[in-house]
């Protein structure tokens, strides 16, 4: 193969095992100097991070064993933007920035209120959100602060840093508990095994996400935490209207146990501000996306899922640095569109990627558009969510937040009914993509129901269908380098065409974040 030949390209910059670039990317004058000064912007939000409560995050850093991976935010902010130029590179960076703005925030109010370093009123403030419910539910709680329960735990931990996730899953395997669940729920119910979740929070509300996987972590946190736990048990069928009753019966329950455990009470003027703002999210996404349909759009590649994840779990109308981020994108797309400029100059082919994701390489994406030429435009996540929440009265604003939490993130496609899962099919003719790449995730047994499903449905498709299979959090079943040689042999054999950059095809990072 021509990897093997050492051929020469961008996979010179990695120091071999570590995966980490030697260097900074070349990108012109005016780019590089660009995005180095958007690594300033992010050492700035570093630093402000530290003045959070600086004793309880250094005592947080040596006593957890997840929070010490964040150190590896740079690299993973900058491996977000490889081969990126122009507005592409600056779309990526205005969208990393209030990820990691938001997030070092949020981790510094977990370690300020974390009861393991001392009593405080300020853990009180705090009710957890377990992974996959938007924080509008607390939208009448303005004196409340939701906080995402095993995502920094797990999900952007790995994204940090491969090696932090097969620690807490070899923990939960080890008491007894199945090999062969979900990693999502491996990793927390591992977490939680090792008492490695912080002390706070007045209550946590958890999920109904259906699996064994997630009934079995969700007791164990329950145990370990030790403060009051509801399930906020809304409907799987989200299609079926007659389960908004009950889904609104299932908000207003929830709404009165934070009242109960909290001291507050529903503020319904906070209330129509957030939903408002919302909203204006929502309309913002779906302006986006016409953009995106176009040849000349700069959003795409590996941040831009996730950017919609985050504000997802994290804003639901509650941070103004999103709707910043979102005019600033928005202005960029419409400068691109009117212009009619090239953003992604390297695509050979445009792809929806479907599916739960290898999260220990979230950049992926990068790496199929750098050596391979394969753009991604659109991910499962960006289709998550995106519910316009009705304001004309507060039981159909509730039955809205229902309605979104059921359509979140893993929810809408893998709850909602088989026909949900694929989707891809409409979306990648809807985005004018060529190219579907799947996801297989090996853990995931509701997904794996399907494959059979897919593989028949791929021929009658014109779009080329390419599955990768990845281990969700475990690096070690299948590895980043195992993926590339997935792609390597498909985009040889059934597409016939050469790589863009041959050094890229195999690379020693097994060892490094």
């Amino acid at each position: 193969m021509m990897a093997e030949k050492k051929a020469k390209g961008q996979g010179g910059r990695f120091i071999p095992g570590a995966g980490i670039a030697r260097f900074r990317e070349w990108r012109g004058v005016r780019d590089t100097f660009y995005d180095y000064t958007q690594w300033l912007r992010i050492l700035g939000v570093m630093a402000k991070f530290m003045t959070i409560s600086p004793v309880r995050i250094v005592r947080g850093l040596l006593e957890y064993r997840w929070f010490g991976s964040y150190l590896a935010a740079f690299n993973m902010a900058d491996k977000c933007v490889e081969g990126l130029r122009g507005p592409a590179l600056r779309v990526a960076r205005e969208q990393i920035y209030p990820i990691m703005q938001n997030a070092t925030v949020q981790l510094g109010q977990m370690m300020k209120g974390d009861r393991r370093f001392g009593e405080n009123d300020f853990a009180k403030k705090i009710v957890l959100l377990e992974q996959t419910m938007p924080p509008e539910m607390l939208a009448g709680f303005p004196n409340l602060i939701p906080l995402p329960l095993e995502v920094y735990q797990g999900l952007i931990g790995c994204y940090m840093d491969q090696q932090l996730c097969p620690h807490y899953i070899d923990a939960m395997e080890q008491i007894g508990l199945p090999s062969d669940s979900c990693r999502l729920s491996s990793n927390a119910a591992g977490v939680a095994v090792c008492d490695d979740f912080p002390q706070i929070g007045a209550c946590i509300i958890a999920n109904n996400m259906p699996c064994d996987s997630s009934t079995m972590n969700s007791q164990l946190i329950d145990r370990r935490l030790g403060i009051p736990s509801i399930t906020a048990d809304v409907p799987m069928r989200w299609e079926d209207r007659n389960t908004d009753k009950y889904a609104l019966a299932q908000m207003k329950k929830t709404i009165a146990f934070i009242e109960e455990h909290t001291g507050e009470r529903f503020d319904e003027e906070a209330f129509w501000r957030v939903i408002r703002a919302h909203n204006a999210e929502v309309e913002r996404e779906m302006e986006k996306w016409e953009y995106i349909k176009t040849p000349y759009s700069p959003i795409g590649s590996s941040i831009a899922a996730l950017y919609h994840a985050f504000y997802f779990t994290f804003s639901g109308g509650r941070l103004d640095s999103i709707r910043r981020a979102d005019e600033k994108i928005l202005a960029l797309a419409e400068k691109a569109y009117r212009e009619k400029e090239n953003c992604f100059p390297k695509a050979r082919h445009r792809a929806i990627m479907w599916g739960g994701p290898g999260c220990y390489w979230l950049q992926f994406p990068s790496w199929l558009y750098n050596c391979w030429g394969v753009l991604v435009v659109m991910s499962m996540d960006n289709f998550s969510g995106n519910v316009m929440i009705p304001t004309d009265t507060l039981d159909n604003a509730l039955t809205g937040i229902a309605r979104n939490y059921e359509t979140g993130v893993m929810r809408r496609h893998l709850t909602g009914g088989w026909q949900h899962t694929v989707e891809f099919w409409a979306e990648a003719e809807r985005f004018n993509c060529d190219m579907i790449v799947l996801n297989d995730d090996i853990t995931c047994k509701g997904a794996l129901g399907l494959t059979g499903v897919i593989l028949d449905q791929a021929k009658e498709k014109p779009q080329k269908l390419m599955m990768v299979s990845n281990d969700m959090f475990d690096h070690r079943t299948i590895s980043r380098q195992d993926m590339r040689d997935q792609v390597n042999s498909f985009m040889s054999t059934v597409m016939q065409e050469e790589p863009l950059d041959a050094s890229l095809m195999v690379m020693d990072d097994g060892d490094g974040w």
